[in-house]
């Protein structure tokens, strides 16, 4: 039994069908994000059962069900396939390495146009692991564009970080159970293809493209952090929804943001993880970000996971999930209040303690809690609208308020 709660405690959000539907509406006509918002705003003072709603909504209790395709992630530093003795393997054997196909960190443009950037990977990631795992995995992904199994890596360890499924689930999405770490030896990392090559490789070229299309229809490059991240916010809110149905699938492995891509639906690991990798392949600096209730959470509550992003210099959570529209709920429009919170907010909307935050799945000493805070509140005012128009021209958000559905205008900076 113990075993379970301890695999619950890893489980990421689950979300009942009823609640995104909910954000907008309740039995007296307010919500009790907005009720409580009125609240804090009159008095100052903080309910205690603020956000009770979305809590409740937002539990992820299904039937007792477990739900642990998040344990492969956690322990993903066990590669028993992988010889400790490499000494006998032929040395004299003549790898194949890939040119660079990568490029420079935000600067994946081309005649005003973004283009697929291969290279793409988190500072903070670099940061708490080390840059060599970073251009190992950088190496990894020059190899799999040319559809290669061999590519340069400095030690073991950059190897078997540059393989793990954080890596490549979140920073080259359509190499997600397509690839297996083989073997490495003297500055030389080998995967397996899962599937042909050729399938493969038409797999990342339609994934490429679909991105570009993604990027050029939505956002331009002109375009600030925070602009970039609100059409973006507003392009998943909009276009993708809550999948019901794999919540019922125990298949490990089967919940990715590459199928969440495809579908245009899938779970908050999948969102978050997809949002993120947008904001990246547009040159801002995004992670995911994993929230609980300590070691062992509540069995009747699970995890969850959103977006964490610098935005302009500052950073912020932005959970696309829990910010899913529904046609029939504030006219259809994106609700803003779960885009760029801060710490003391995300904290109220879905009670996460920030002292047991978890960014990308990196655990350990290396995981320091005190590289990521969010405390600006600048964007505040937009938590209780939902979205009508931006104007870039001239920096204004056109808002409605939930409450009272007076449309407003905010005005920022960049």
């Amino acid at each position: 039994m113990l075993f379970f709660v301890l695999i619950l405690a890893l489980i990421l959000g689950v979300v009942p069908q009823s609640t995104v539907s909910d954000i907008c509406s309740s039995s007296n006509g307010e919500t009790a994000y907005e009720q409580t918002y009125e609240n804090e705003t009159d008095t100052g003072n903080q309910t205690e059962d603020e956000f009770e709603t979305y809590d409740e909504d937002y539990s992820g209790n299904k039937s007792g069900e477990l739900f642990d395709e998040i344990e492969e992630y956690e322990n993903g530093d066990s590669y028993s396939e992988l010889d400790n003795d490499q000494s006998q393997q032929n040395t004299e054997v003549t790898y194949e390495f890939s040119d660079p196909t990568g490029y420079a960190f935000g600067q994946n443009i081309v005649d005003g146009r973004y283009v697929f950037n291969t290279h793409v990977c988190s500072d903070r990631d670099a940061q708490m692991l080390g840059e060599d795992k970073r251009e190992a995995f950088y190496n990894l992904c020059d190899a799999l564009v040319n559809g290669n199994d061999t590519f340069r890596c400095d030690n073991k360890e950059a190897f078997i970080w540059a393989t793990r499924p954080q890596f490549v689930d979140y920073f080259f999405p359509p190499a997600s159970n397509c690839i297996k770490p083989l073997s490495y030896c003297d500055g030389v990392g080998r995967i397996e293809y899962l599937v042909p090559v050729d399938e493969f490789l038409d797999r990342v070229n339609a994934f490429e493209a679909e991105i570009e299309g993604v990027l050029n229809s939505t956002v331009s490059p002109e375009y600030s952090d925070f602009e970039k991240a609100l059409i973006l916010y507003d392009y998943m809110c909009q276009n993708y929804t809550y999948d019901y149905d794999i919540l019922d699938k125990e298949r490990r492995g089967v919940v990715k943001p590459y199928r969440a891509f495809e579908n245009k639906s899938g779970i908050c690991l999948e969102l978050s993880g997809l949002y993120s990798y947008l904001l990246l392949q547009c040159g801002i600096q995004a992670d995911f970000m994993r929230g609980g209730e300590g070691i062992i959470i509540d069995k009747d509550r699970n995890g969850h996971q959103w977006s964490f992003a610098r935005i302009n210099g500052m950073d912020y959570h932005i959970d696309p999930t829990y910010g899913l529209s529904k046609p029939d709920k504030c006219n259809g429009y994106t609700r803003l209040g779960f885009f760029l919170m801060s710490d003391t907010a995300r904290q109220k909307r879905g009670k996460f303690d920030p002292e047991y935050y978890n960014l990308n799945a990196i655990k350990g000493e290396m995981n320091d809690n005190s590289m990521y805070k969010a405390t600006d509140e600048r964007y505040a005012e937009l938590w209780r609208g939902y979205l009508v128009d931006l104007d870039t021209d001239n920096n204004i958000v056109y808002y409605c308020d939930v409450k009272t559905g007076e449309q407003k205008e905010f005005y920022y900076d960049y």
